[in-house]
């Protein structure tokens, strides 16, 4: 509690605001049920969405209970790592080779680590830590079930009967134990039922059926290999699936598949010295793929790898050391579902959560083996000395996490922390500068976005950061240059899109605008920022109809949504404007009635009826000039010219004084003169 007393105040970090906070999907219960059926909606930045149903669904019970605070979501890390503490203990304490010292020093380590702060901190990575109790509490109930339960019914009959329900016990004990053990022998997969829900949670949850592979090979004397069939077939066959169904999210965003793969060996040889010597920890190290698999660290990962496997199969041929061979088989498979699948990074210390409790058996197995080897007679003294080591160890751990948390504590402290560690880190500078903005510093955004885009250069997302902070400082020509630099360097990635957009729509230049939203909803049908700008560009036009149709499509997408709401609400005002013109003018037919009629019309597309209901209105005073300028406009629409220069020569006629007029006519006598040339 001491080392984590200072976590529970941290707000939500980068993923957590698209994934959790402005998650369109997640403030409606309602979104639960579909939340199974599609995994786009789990985010709002399709980079970030991925296929963890239950885990969307918990967060939107969060969402509505905690009101999107993220001290609920960060106690219930620390309720759930406190969980798998436990179940650390428990299932290190039945592995052969594991005394409970050295397993109560083990969960503690892994409870106290540096590493575990990345993760706990996280609010979004709450189902790694669930995913990791349950494949601990899944071994735990295979090691322990039955076997470690009593054999034979744990009652103790009476010599001599004192109540009914002992004649009762001592007659029927026989068939009472036959049931018991029938019950506690039956076939129910019990160790499974941890593991399904939480593959709907975490699919890396899947690395339960190598890991118990591994144990049955090394332990197991009672139960063969096929008993671990189901389990394979439940984990495999699932996380193929959401592999399957959740391939195409963040095409743009991931690593090329050779250059990530090639990574992968010397990332598992930081991850290994990292939980060893946890110095320089950092929430991005800024670790790029290798471009060729001779890369002289590609090379040491290679070594690094093959050393880790041959030394996992020696320690397996000793039955004293098996325990360090499980730890280390835990470690390397449980690093193997994002090391075969490309993500946006090559490393991240999230990724370590469930890898690190195989390093914490290897910890708890070596210091067994230490233990026992101490003599009979100095046994008091060495286990003092020990213990002391122990409780230093855990006090360093403990104080480095306690600090960890600090870092954790903002998003500024958090990148800060990055850049000092990590200078050549261009994603660092760019949320580091994304902070500076937030708190109203732009020209201190400005150079560290700028330094972001020279450190990765073709990456849209630090484009788009640059383009809105140029657009903070004023320097719109660059802003757009960036925006287009985005488009270029993404050009099948909406948020590029979707952002100019928006830009676009600042600038009141809403015809470039819809083009941009339309490009991006078409890359990508939930980008609700390209939905937010379209819906905005035909309110301001003044297109009911079209706004009606496009909100009722976003608001099926989104249920809820209170950006499709309000443009529900605002085109069926817009509606509802023609039926009481239409009533007020057949009412009182005056010439204003008619003309505001004839606008109406003609926003809502209506030609005809514009230039009709303009047409009424010169019956009553034919010097209307208003109403021959509403029938020049619904004219050129319809694409009649000479229907159009008799408009709006009639409009000159009766207003000499409109030069806007004057203007229009000059424009389409050119368009008749080259019609005519054409001819």
């Amino acid at each position: 509690m001491a080392v984590w007393s200072n976590h529970f105040n941290g707000p939500f970090h980068f993923d957590d605001i698209p994934t959790i906070v402005e998650n369109p999907s997640l403030p409606q219960l309602a979104s639960i049920p579909r939340f199974f059926s599609n995994p786009r909606i789990s985010s709002r930045d399709k980079d970030s969405a991925a296929y963890h149903p239950l885990l969307s669904a918990w967060f939107a019970v969060n969402y509505k209970v905690g009101n999107a605070k993220p001290y609920i979501f960060q106690a219930e890390n620390s309720l759930w790592l406190l969980a798998e503490m436990v179940v650390i203990f428990a299932l290190f304490r039945l592995i052969p080779g594991v005394n409970g010292f050295a397993a109560a020093f083990a969960a503690l380590l892994f409870g106290v680590h540096p590493l575990t702060a990345a993760t706990v901190n996280y609010a979004m990575q709450q189902g790694v830590i669930v995913g990791t109790f349950a494949v601990t509490c899944g071994m735990l109930i295979w090691v322990g079930w039955p076997w470690h339960l009593p054999q034979t019914l744990p009652l103790k009959l009476k010599r001599v009967p004192q109540h009914g329900r002992d004649e009762y016990l001592r007659k029927n004990f026989k068939r009472l134990d036959a049931r018991y053990l029938k019950i506690i022998h039956a076939p129910i997969g019990l160790y499974l039922w941890p593991v399904v829900p939480a593959l709907l949670i975490e699919p890396a949850t899947a690395v339960f059926a190598p890991i118990l592979l591994v144990y049955v090979i090394l332990f197991e004397t009672r139960r063969k290999l096929r008993h671990v069939i189901p389990a394979g077939v439940i984990c495999g066959g699932y996380w193929i699936f959401q592999l399957v169904f959740t391939w195409k999210l963040g095409d743009l965003s991931k690593t090329p598949l050779l250059n990530y793969w090639l990574t992968q060996p010397w990332v598992t040889v930081r991850y290994l010295f990292k939980f060893f010597a946890p110095f320089n920890l950092s929430v991005d190290t800024g670790l790029t793929p290798f471009a060729h698999f001779r890369d002289p660290l590609a090379v040491a990962g290679y070594v690094g790898l093959t050393t880790l496997v041959i030394l996992a199969v020696i320690t397996s041929r000793h039955t004293r050391w098996r325990a360090v061979s499980f730890g280390i088989w835990w470690f390397l498979l449980a690093l193997l579902p994002d090391a075969i699948r490309p993500q946006r990074v090559v490393e991240a210390q999230w990724r370590m959560f469930l890898p690190a409790v195989g390093l914490a058996l290897v910890v708890a197995a070596l210091a067994s083996i230490a233990l026992e080897r101490v003599e009979e007679s100095r046994r008091v003294m060495q286990f003092s000395i020990a213990g002391g080591l122990a409780t230093v160890l855990l006090v360093l751990a403990g104080w480095a996490t306690y600090q960890r948390n600090d870092v954790w504590g903002s998003e500024q402290t958090l990148w800060r922390d990055a850049l000092d560690k990590n200078p050549h880190d261009g994603r660092a500078f760019m949320y580091y500068g994304l902070t500076r903005l937030e708190s109203g510093d732009s020209s201190g955004a400005f150079d560290n976005v700028s330094r972001a885009a020279v450190l990765t250069p073709h990456d849209p997302m630090v484009a788009i950061n640059l383009a809105r902070t140029d657009a903070k400082l004023g320097r719109y020509t660059d802003a757009e240059s960036q925006f287009r630099r985005a488009i270029a360097d993404g050009a099948s990635y909406s948020p590029a899109f979707s952002s100019y957009s928006q830009w676009l729509l600042d600038q009141s230049r809403n015809r470039e605008a819809f083009d941009m939203a339309s490009k991006a909803i078409t890359l990508d049908p939930y980008d609700m920022d390209g939905r937010r700008a379209l819906m905005d560009i035909l309110a301001q036009g003044h297109e009911w109809e079209q706004l009606k149709k496009f909100a009722d499509e976003t608001f099926r997408l989104f249920p809820g949504s209170p950006d499709a709401q309000r443009s529900l609400n605002v085109a069926q005002a817009g509606l509802d404007q023609i039926p009481r013109a239409e009533a007020a003018a057949t009412t009182e037919p005056t010439v204003n009635k008619y003309l505001q009629l004839s606008v109406l019309y003609f926003q809502a597309q209506r030609y005809d009826d514009c230039i009709n209901t303009a047409r009424q209105a010169l019956k009553i005073n034919p010097n209307l000039p208003e109403a021959w300028a509403n029938i020049a406009s619904a004219y050129h629409t319809l694409g009649k010219l000479d229907d159009t220069i008799a408009a709006l020569r009639e409009e000159i006629r009766l207003n000499p004084n409109m030069p806007s007029a004057q203007k229009n006519l000059g424009i389409e006598l050119t368009a008749k003169a080259q019609q005519s040339a054409g001819h």
